[in-house]
């Protein structure tokens, strides 16, 4: 009765063991095509052309694998000859060049108008400044401006320092605030 006892036991252990050794199989072959998957993917991207998209997956595929000559191979190309967009606000400002600026005895309020509609015209609508001014005082200030061929960001540059305001570039907006309303610890400030 021992033996027959001991025997089923033996029996139900092995069916359990075979039981998962068989799930485990099927997740591994599971996990196994959804990294081809990404790898596919990455692949298609990168010889589209979508080489931030091939690199994200990529990425995910040699953390996996990092072994993977063909991965290696492309993640080092792209790192070589590839430099991510700079989609930063200062920089798309940047390539905005207003032709000609004369303001004369404006409010920083009308300055930051005209520059929109200056910027509006350059770009081809394309880019429309977004400046938030702090304080209705800081918007009264007034000055005179005459410039030629100039970036966006410069104008900008410069008609903060003429009514002695800081510009801190945010994600989605230029906020000018007067000087000492300033953070010194913002990382954003240029």
């Amino acid at each position: 009765m021992k033996t027959s006892l001991i025997g089923s036991k033996v029996s139900t252990a092995v069916l359990f063991l075979t039981t998962a050794l068989f799930m485990s199989g099927a997740s591994i072959a599971s996990a196994a095509e959804d990294l081809n998957a990404i790898y596919q993917q990455g692949r298609a991207a990168y010889y589209k052309g979508d080489l931030d998209t091939a690199y994200r997956l990529l990425s995910r595929v040699a953390a996996a694998n990092p072994k993977h000559a063909e991965t290696a191979n492309m993640l080092a190309y792209i790192r070589a000859n590839y430099q991510p967009k700079d989609d930063s606000l200062k920089n798309q400002y940047a390539t905005v060049i207003l032709p000609k600026i004369e303001m004369s005895d404006v409010t920083l309020t009308e300055a930051i108008e005209g520059l929109r509609a200056m910027s509006k015209n350059a770009s081809g609508g394309k880019i429309t400044p977004n400046v938030i001014v702090k304080g209705a005082e800081l918007g009264e200030k007034k000055f005179s401006l005459s410039l030629s061929n100039v970036p966006l960001s410069e104008a900008l540059n410069y008609v903060t320092q003429l009514v002695g305001a800081k510009a801190t570039y945010e994600k989605h907006a230029v906020i000018l605030a007067p000087e000492a309303d300033t953070p010194t610890s913002t990382a954003a400030t240029k």
